[in-house]
């Protein structure tokens, strides 16, 4: 029985990671619709700006103005201890984002860092926080194309220290009534931006949408590589205390995509597996669009639609938002999340952590991945190696565990040894009608022998320590600190695939290993027998090949060392629990004197 439970666990973890690999790659979800309402929230009114220190670079010729704006193309490079990045004046946007250091200090992806936001692609498909305005495409594309005047910066190259923030005004006009303004207050301590923008038309706002992206995420990935461990850029968005995600497949055409929601937006952004970028309007915004543009292209030799997806999100005529453009880091997205007005509350920036079908169990697994996650990064501090980490935590909780195990184990061997009885009595009753006095006798017993091996009690231990080993999955493939983390020899990497696959393999191995040493009860159909036989060879196999040997090295770790310390565990189990008894031959059909039930003290001492 104990047998069947662990094929059930094994097929449930085919049914959730398939299904989410299906979701991912094949059927991305498009605009879901919510029938909350929520007030729109108040406007944010700008802070004042200390000055930062600028690096002055060489000899800069000087602008000219005029009531047309003849700018000079320029390009502003911003850096601070954290990030670096590119401001155009053509079009006033951000071309280039690359992250180099967590707030805590430690390098990432060094010693370049990793760019999130690529000014080739700026260029060829427009910057971020170029303007989207459907209502005038014309003037759309004349802000866009045009050369911005960089207000009150002579330098082309800015440092901006922790602790200060960094004010880039820029400003545009037609001479012929069209007058437009943006304003970046960049802050050198952390990720996030003060952004706002205003345009005119002879005298009266034009509503604006600002856009993000495209692909923000980390560049280094290939099309090629996306799939259920790694995502593709997608746009993340709250409503209604929920974040709801879309892909470029919502966009059909070349016309972009309008997601409009009878609950207000909160906040809307464009994020991969770790990294984010999202905006925070000053209001509310009623919709949202999203742009995609598909182009083929040949990545290693092969022909691939490669997808330039991009984000447009309303703001208001010159008020603040608020911008985060960093890592899906839980403390970073709590502390930001407070200070941009959005609380702790359900949907806030926390949330674009993607749990994929768990989800729907958030309330469960938020906890529970914070807890896992504080005890890796604890035992992190011994180590020094998050792959040693995963291998003192998977250990920690198995033996955790091991009395749960350890009761499991004991009472599925009390349920094998009394399915000899069980059989019998249901033999006897198939021969026997509805309405003869011994079928209450024969029901009688065999409540009885159910409640003396009951496999729900021998299931309620391993069910508790399903949240628990989910928390652990979870935070092993969407949780930052292990990316690109080293362990051992050729494991240089415990976000990526194990490029040799031992790993995999030797998990497969111990799979089949511990299910041949889980205790189950005989079966008296020989095909039945052979069917759970071959059993303990596929799931393992198919769950191996189809799931785990493209998985990170560091699932595939935690997956590895938890069957081999079941192995162990269940060894131990076998060895000191004996393997069940079958008892007594009981009563012949039509002697009244003898029962087919055991005696309670018989049957315990059959399972040790």
């Amino acid at each position: 029985m104990e047998k069947r439970l662990v094929l059930f666990f094994l097929v449930s973890a085919t049914i959730f990671i398939g299904w989410h690999f299906l979701t991912v790659r094949f059927f991305p979800p498009g605009p879901a619709q919510q029938q909350a309402q929520t007030k729109v929230a108040s406007p944010v009114s700008p802070t004042p700006v200390p000055s930062a220190t600028v690096v002055p670079p060489g000899p800069v010729a000087p602008q000219t103005t005029a009531p047309q704006t003849q700018a000079e193309a320029r390009t502003i490079h911003i850096e601070t201890s954290l990030w670096k990045g590119k401001v155009s004046s053509q079009g006033g946007v951000l071309t280039e984002w690359t992250m180099t250091r967590f707030t805590d200090g430690k390098l990432i992806d060094p010693p370049n860092g990793v760019n999130l936001l690529s000014e080739k692609n700026s260029q060829e498909f427009g910057g971020t926080l170029r303007f989207y305005i459907p209502a005038d495409v014309g003037l759309e594309k004349e802000l866009n194309s045009a050369r911005w005047e960089v207000k009150d910066l002579p330098q082309n190259q800015v440092r901006i220290p922790e602790g200060q923030r960094q004010e880039i005004r820029l400003a545009y006009s037609n001479g012929s009534g069209v007058e437009a303004t943006k304003t970046l207050i960049f802050d050198g301590s952390g990720y996030d931006i003060s952004y706002t923008a205003e345009v005119k038309k002879n005298g009266q706002p034009v509503p604006i949408q600002a856009v993000i992206g495209p692909n923000f995420g980390d560049q280094s990935i290939k099309p090629t590589e996306y799939g259920v461990y790694k995502t593709p850029p997608r746009i993340s968005y709250s409503l209604g205390g929920k974040v709801k995600r879309d892909y470029a497949a919502s966009v059909k055409g070349s016309e972009p995509h309008r997601v409009e929601q009878p609950v207000p937006i909160a906040w809307a952004g464009m994020d991969d597996g770790y990294f984010a970028m999202a905006l925070v309007p000053a209001a509310k915004a009623k919709d949202i669009h999203l742009i995609n543009v598909r182009r083929n292209e040949k990545i290693d030799g092969k022909d691939v639609e490669h997808n330039y997806l991009s984000l447009a999100v309303p703001i208001v005529n010159g008020q603040v938002s608020h911008i985060y453009a960093g890592p899906k880091d839980i403390p970073t997205l709590a502390r930001v999340s407070e200070e941009f007005g959005l609380g702790n509350q359900d949907g806030n920036l926390v949330d674009i952590l993607d749990y994929g079908i768990f989800t729907w169990f958030a309330w469960i697994f938020r906890p529970l991945t914070k807890l896992m996650l504080a005890a890796l990064l604890w035992i992190h501090t011994f180590t020094h190696n998050y792959g040693w980490a995963i291998v003192v935590l998977t250990v920690a909780i198995n033996m955790l565990f091991f009395p749960l195990r350890w009761k499991s184990s004991v009472t599925m061997k009390k349920a094998a040894a009394l399915q000899p009885q069980m059989k019998e009595l249901q033999e006897k009753m198939k021969k026997l009608k509805k309405d003869d006095p011994q079928m209450l006798e024969l029901q009688r017993q065999q409540l009885e022998l159910m409640k003396q091996g009951n496999i729900l009690t021998g299931c309620l231990p391993l069910l508790l320590q399903m949240p628990f080993f989910t928390a652990i999955y979870l935070i092993l493939t969407v949780s930052i600190e292990v990316r690109k983390e080293p362990f051992i020899l050729w494991m240089k990497d415990l976000s990526s695939p194990d490029p040799i696959y031992l790993l995999p393999v030797i998990m497969c191995a111990a799979m089949i290993l511990q299910t041949k040493l889980t205790p189950t009860p005989p079966s008296a159909d020989p095909a039945q027998a052979q069917a759970q036989k071959m059993m303990q060879y596929v799931m393992p196999l198919m769950l191996t090949f189809f799931f785990f040997i493209r998985a990170p090295l560091g699932l595939v770790l935690y997956w590895m060392v938890g069957n081999i310390v079941g192995v162990v565990q269940q060894y131990v189990i076998n060895k000191i629990t004996p393997a069940p008894v079958p008892p007594a031959e009981s009563a012949r059909a039509g002697d009244g004197k003898k029962s087919a039930l055991p005696r309670k003290k018989e049957v315990e001492g059959t399972a040790g």
